[in-house]
């Protein structure tokens, strides 16, 4: 399993599209570049973790068994991404920000990041090929995020996985 480090790098970077999307319309409306610049080099800066990060951890999880009870694809998440996080940036630039206010906010964000046990899909991820899935296991417990290069169509697809958190596998035979 992932430390806690990978951890915070894989919720924050989840941040970056974001970052990327916000700092395009402060050019647009502000017409100055130091924000922007800031933001894409902090967005870059989370992307080349997560990318080192998630492939330094893929070569050193140790494969478990798994008896799956349900799968069902996950990947609709991107158009809620899009509509709900990504959208209303798309026209927000904040003229007056209390920088005392953010970083309180930024605070909150990491102490709630580091011990939330829930999984959080990556768009960083899907745009390296990988399928998101809802997976239950026999277990009894469901929520968990499996992460696969496949295209799974049945619960048998699934007999080995490697627990990257929590609540967040990924696929052995991808």
């Amino acid at each position: 399993m992932a430390n806690k480090l990978q951890k915070l790098i894989y919720n924050f970077s989840v941040a970056s599209p974001l970052l990327i999307v916000f700092s395009l319309v402060w050019f647009i409306q502000k017409q100055t570049w130091m924000v922007p610049l800031i933001c894409v080099i902090i967005a870059g800066a989370l992307i080349i973790l997560e990318l080192y990060s998630f492939s330094y951890g893929k070569k050193h999880l140790a494969p478990i068994i798994i008896r799956t009870s349900r799968i069902t694809p996950s990947d609709g998440w991107v158009m809620v991404y899009i509509i709900s996080y990504i959208l209303p940036f798309a026209s927000l630039v904040i003229d007056d920000f209390n920088i005392l206010v953010i970083g309180l906010v930024c605070l909150a964000i990491v102490v709630v990041a580091a011990f939330a046990i829930d999984a959080i899909p990556n768009p960083i991820l899907l745009l390296k090929k990988y399928h998101f899935y809802s997976l239950g296991a026999e277990n009894g417990i469901s929520g968990y995020i499996l992460l696969s290069k496949r295209k799974l169509r049945k619960k048998q697809d699934i007999k080995t996985v490697y627990r990257v958190f929590e609540f967040l596998l990924l696929d052995v035979e991808e």
